[in-house]
């Protein structure tokens, strides 16, 4: 998974979930010898149904019969799948991973001036997303922790503890900071991943001292797409991808994994 500086797409996976069908079709006037001709009652769990030949077959009763499986949902094609996951994870995951691919596409298609100033609102999300990920790590995948938690998103980190400082420097406390996070993910869930142009909705006092940090952002750091440091594909996260595939609404397509289903 290359979480920063990724090629930013997106696709809609589909979960098709197999039902097993019995088609039953008419023979000739002959007798099937394959199917008996028997008095013999019926065995518990079974009933017998007339055929066209004259005989009778035993088939399941409806009680003995294997429930399909529920199709696990397909993953949206607009918004970030998992911002409002119940699964406290789930939810994490996505803050994470769909902050970066959209942060990395406002660097792609955005003037710097733009794209700067949604990084650095969005640092706190992108901050408290990665910590809350480390405090709901599912067990199935704590020996994946060190990964997935500390060296894939550490690069990213680092440019939002830049870009919390600049904040700082720019005379704004915790409080507007967190408040720009919360900006920030109410922004890319109405949005959504492909947007081109993400609006964030800014205090007015707080608009003058984002821009100015925002300008010092840029100065001091290369944009996602030219910042070498956010290949993290040397580390393996695939543990991590599997679980969230199987448990998680994006199923991995905020890594920038297709789902497939052959």
């Amino acid at each position: 998974m290359h979480t920063g500086g990724m090629d930013v797409r997106r696709s809609v996976g589909v979960v098709v979930v197999a039902a097993v069908s019995v088609a039953c079709s008419g023979g000739s006037d002959a007798v099937d010898p394959t199917v008996p001709e028997t008095d013999t009652p019926p065995a518990d769990g079974e009933v017998f149904t007339e055929v066209e030949s004259g005989g009778s077959v035993a088939v399941p009763s409806s009680d003995d019969v294997e429930p399909v499986a529920e199709s696990i949902p397909p993953v949206p094609e607009t918004g970030v799948p998992g911002l409002d996951s119940d699964d406290a994870f789930c939810r994490a995951w996505s803050e994470y991973a769909g902050s970066v691919q959209a942060l990395s596409l406002a660097w792609a298609v955005q003037p710097p001036v733009a794209a700067s100033v949604l990084e650095v609102a969005a640092s706190d999300a992108v901050t408290d997303a990665v910590a809350a990920m480390a405090a709901d790590l599912p067990a199935a995948i704590e020996t994946n922790r060190q990964a997935l938690t500390v060296d894939v998103p550490g690069p990213f980190l680092r440019r939002a503890e830049r870009a919390r400082q600049a904040l700082i420097d720019a005379g704004l406390g915790d409080d507007d900071i967190a408040a720009l996070g919360d900006a920030w993910l109410a922004a890319l869930g109405v949005a959504g991943l492909d947007a081109e142009d993400v609006e964030i909705d800014v205090a007015t006092d707080v608009a003058a001292p984002l821009d100015d940090a925002a300008a010092r952002f840029r100065e001091e750091v290369p944009s996602i797409v030219e910042d070498p440091t956010l290949d993290t594909t040397e580390f393996d996260i695939s543990p991590s991808l599997d679980y969230i595939f199987e448990n998680c609404p994006d199923r991995g397509t905020l890594a920038g994994n297709d789902v497939i289903d052959g």
